[in-house]
């Protein structure tokens, strides 16, 4: 039974996975399309908004969060739409599967932080997965390669530090509680963040392709249905299982990128992807062996 239980978790993180994937991918597609990646950004947040706090109204959850925790929240959003905006516009400039792979060093991140404040020990296996996973990411960006894009490289960074920040608040305002509540208000604030900037920038522009509606309207869904997923895998599974699952998405948006938008990667950037998703997974398992 409990195998059975746990095998559902992981087929439904798995899906979660593969539909943020499909959701990034899309978001290429649209701007080719005649669309922004603001406007795209609007329509996403803004529909998983609305699912997030239907969910929350059919499982009659409690939405309300104190002022202290509500504002910092609020706060977590708005740095939630900088990553999400520097990681659609990474894509704009490299490959999708790098953009994702380097957004995806976030557990490296937070754990050199942990280290380095004091509130984690270092390990030997995070240590060897920590070099590993930098000497991995240094071959997938073939940084000898003088037609290194710098600009993506850089929003993909950006796209991963914002993350990281998300995560150690995150972690800090829902400890053991329930994390929809505050996601609600995360999404609130970074719906916010993108309306008032595509008004005031006037980057509100509709696909005018058949390809570019398709993806415009599909992606923001695969969005929602993904951080849905993402929720049920998380109560099943618990957050170091259901976060070790999500290491299908560089994977899957490797191949979606070579399906969908016909970029590939040479065989040395694939065996450098391979070994900092190696590494991901052997830092997750090293936390999770202090937590037991």
């Amino acid at each position: 039974m409990a195998l059975k239980k746990s095998l559902t978790g992981i087929i439904i993180a798995s899906s979660a996975a593969i539909c943020f994937a499909a959701n990034t991918t899309a978001s290429p597609l649209a701007a080719n399309g005649g669309s922004s990646v603001l406007t795209y950004l609007v329509l996403r947040t803004t529909i998983a908004t609305l699912v997030v706090f239907i969910l929350l109204l059919i499982t009659k959850s409690n939405i309300k969060l104190c002022p202290k925790r509500r504002w910092m929240a609020l706060g977590v959003g708005m740095i939630m739409a900088i990553h999400s905006f520097a990681l659609l516009s990474a894509i704009q400039h490299i490959p999708i599967a790098l953009a994702v792979l380097i957004f995806y060093t976030f557990p490296i991140l937070t754990t050199l932080y942990l280290w380095l404040i004091g509130r984690d020990r270092a390990n030997w296996l995070a240590g060897i997965a920590l070099f590993f996973g930098l000497a991995g990411l240094a071959l997938a960006l073939n940084i000898r390669d003088s037609e290194l894009d710098i600009i993506g490289i850089g929003l993909a960074v950006i796209s991963a530090i914002g993350i990281t920040v998300v995560i150690i608040i995150n972690s800090q305002l829902v400890g053991k509680g329930d994390s929809r509540p505050v996601t609600l208000h995360m999404l609130i604030s970074a719906s916010i963040v993108f309306i008032i900037l595509t008004a005031t920038l006037g980057e509100f522009h509709l696909p005018n392709t058949i390809i570019g509606w398709w993806a415009f309207s599909s992606g923001p869904f695969f969005y929602s249905f993904a951080i849905i997923s993402l929720f049920i895998a998380i109560a099943i599974l618990g957050p170091i299982k259901a976060s070790m699952t999500m290491n299908l998405e560089p994977i899957s948006s490797m191949l979606l990128g070579f399906l969908i938008l016909n970029q590939s990667l040479n065989n040395q950037q694939i065996f450098g992807s391979a070994v900092v998703i190696i590494s991901i997974l052997l830092i997750q398992q090293s936390n999770k062996q202090k937590k037991m």
